[in-house]
């Protein structure tokens, strides 16, 4: 039988992501977590999931990621399993494969968000350059 493993999620950063680098082999890591929300009738579900970037992507997230930023990412779902004090524990995290930050701060002086993407907004007090409806050609 076949298998397929695939994480498609969409929420808020909980925390600025830990970035490191594996030992010998100068790869970035990054640890963070996300929070989604599912809303139903007049109840809300928020469920918080750690998440795990490596290589390009980690340092991405580490230089423009912080708490609160809404991202969209896919990847897998990976089972961590380790002993303390004797006890055996197991944790869930989503090992991403790819990621995209939604919205932005578009209040900046430049107009542009925090990774630079965007234009440049309007000035503020300066109105757009009004059309006459007898400019229109149709």
């Amino acid at each position: 039988m076949a298998s397929y493993n695939r994480v498609v999620l969409m929420g808020n950063v909980t925390r600025n992501p830990d970035v490191r680098s594996i030992p010998g082999s100068n790869t970035a890591v990054a640890r963070t977590g996300i929070a989604v929300n599912r809303r139903f009738k007049e109840r809300e579900e928020v469920m918080f999931i750690d998440i795990v970037a490596f290589g390009k992507s980690a340092e991405i997230m580490g230089e423009y990621i912080t708490k609160g930023t809404p991202l969209l990412l896919e990847g897998r779902l990976s089972m961590n399993t380790w002993e303390q004090d004797g006890v055996k524990r197991t944790k869930h995290e989503v090992i991403i494969d790819t990621f995209q930050m939604l919205g932005g701060r578009r209040d900046r002086a430049d107009g542009f968000d925090d990774v630079g993407h965007g234009s440049p907004s309007m000035p503020s007090g300066r109105q757009a350059d009004t059309i006459d409806e007898d400019d229109v050609p149709f």
